[in-house]
């Protein structure tokens, strides 16, 4: 009888039952990074319950995302999060993924992102009015809030249109907490029990409340037509219009709890890291506002995008250094081979765009930050997925280039009114959870932007 020897990659020993979960829990970021300094683009380790492989290159990234996309699934390490996203896109697989995927998709045709925009147009002005007494003043907001509410507000109004204030104010809240719960118990040891406490209690009221909220919607939506331009009407109509299947009231539901949730904590860290990096980063800063006050229109509008390819590449890097979506997870469905490696069925396979866009065989000083990496030549000349903030393949984010117009409207009108500082006394380091966040906070202080 013979016997099948599987090569295992190198990694990090870790202790009895717990692997190296207790290593990884006390610095993710740092844990994940020592591991693929040392042992290199694919790394064996026990977490927990769970065999491991830590994948950086982009090539391997390109394998499970595009290449083999097939093979690997998303719903299983989704678990710690599926309170937040239900039985949405985000976590279903196989061909009930492919069809919700067709019918979500035409929702964010390049089309809509004219009207999708006007949200974003308001709820900025109305932050900026809002922060003008303060300016006047050289006061101090603290961004990643001042970020989150912004966010959150234009991704209700973008889901459903006009909302009383009121009402606007307690979903955020309820989102605040709900999305706090989830971010605390990823890392924890029991996360995964549910246990009668306090904080589990808040949390499920909360949920309540989102899914009360976007229920009573919904049903209003099916008795009279939603307002248009906003992505309850799109998702309504545009599966029907392209002969597809139109969404139950339970699909509806999660797919717009989904996009409630995502829709705004990504855009909300990346956003308060912009404006981190780019206060310790004069030269760029200066060059930055002087095109956004060269951009034609105050605030400026997605007809002025092409006159901002200086803004979007900021914001590129900034995604490059600091991705919102750190770490995404797959588990093989079925044996595959990678990099000389066998990795089998049932095991958990770990990407992380925070390691990835530092390979330093694809980076030059990868913890520089240097915008013009982004130019269309050097970006041509890169592997596929050596950049990968909205993930890729077929499961790429489908509002991947909404939220980067959002980015790009949002600096650019920021920076047409105010410059923001980063108090000199702030120590901020990033904190890895459900994204990749500044903590403990980022106190900026707000001046009135330089006149030409």
């Amino acid at each position: 009888m013979s016997v099948v020897t599987r090569r295992v990659p190198p990694g990090p020993t870790g202790y009895p039952l717990v692997g190296v979960f207790p290593k990884a829990r006390r610095d993710p970021l740092g844990f994940f990074g020592d591991c693929a300094r040392r042992y290199g683009d694919i790394v064996s380790m026990r977490l927990g319950a769970h065999h491991v492989y830590l994948l950086r290159h982009p090539d391997h990234v390109k394998h499970v995302l595009q290449d083999h996309a097939h093979a690997y699934a998303k719903g299983p390490p989704a678990t710690r999060v599926r309170s937040l996203f239900g039985d949405s896109l985000t976590v279903i697989d196989g061909e009930r993924w492919g069809q919700r995927r067709r019918q979500v998709q035409p929702a964010f045709h390049p089309g809509h992102h004219a009207q999708l925009a006007a949200a974003v147009h308001r709820a900025t002005a109305e932050m900026l009015e809002r922060w003008r007494p303060l300016a006047e003043r050289g006061a101090v907001v603290e961004i990643v809030s001042e970020m989150r509410r912004l966010t959150q507000t234009i991704i209700i109004r973008a889901c459903f249109g006009e909302i009383h204030p009121a009402e606007v104010e307690t979903l955020r809240q309820a989102l605040d907490v709900a999305v706090g719960h989830v971010d605390r118990r990823l890392w924890s040891a029991f996360g995964w029990l549910e246990l009668p406490t306090l904080a589990g209690i808040r949390h499920g009221r909360s949920l309540g409340a989102i899914d009360d909220f976007v229920s009573r919607k919904v049903r209003e939506a099916h008795r009279s037509m939603p307002p248009s331009g906003t992505l309850l009407a799109a998702l309504l109509t545009s599966p029907v219009a392209a002969g597809g299947k139109p969404f139950s009231e339970a699909e509806l539901h999660d797919e717009l709890k989904t996009i409630l949730v995502a829709g705004h904590t990504t855009v909300a860290s990346a956003l308060a890291w912009v404006w981190y990096v780019l206060s310790g980063q004069p030269d760029a800063r200066e060059q930055l506002e002087a095109e956004c006050r060269a951009a034609g229109s105050h605030p400026p509008g997605v007809d002025a995008l092409p006159r901002l390819g200086y803004t979007r590449r900021v914001i590129e890097e900034v995604l490059r250094l600091y991705p919102p979506t750190w770490l995404t997870a797959r588990t093989p469905v079925e044996d595959d081979t990678l990099g000389g490696y066998t990795i089998p069925a049932g095991t958990l396979v770990l990407l992380s765009p925070f390691l990835t866009h530092r390979h330093p065989d694809i980076w030059a000083a990868p913890d520089r930050f240097d915008p013009d990496r982004f130019t269309s030549e050097r970006a041509a000349a890169r592997p596929a997925f050596a950049h990968f903030p909205f993930g890729g393949g077929p499961r790429r984010c489908v509002g991947s280039a909404f939220a980067t117009i959002e980015m790009q409207l949002i600096v650019s009108a920021m920076a047409q009114r105010y410059r923001l500082t980063v108090l000199s006394s702030a120590r901020i380091v990033p904190i890895a959870g459900l994204t990749l966040r500044p903590s403990p906070s980022v106190p900026i202080q707000l001046q009135r932007a330089r006149a030409d």
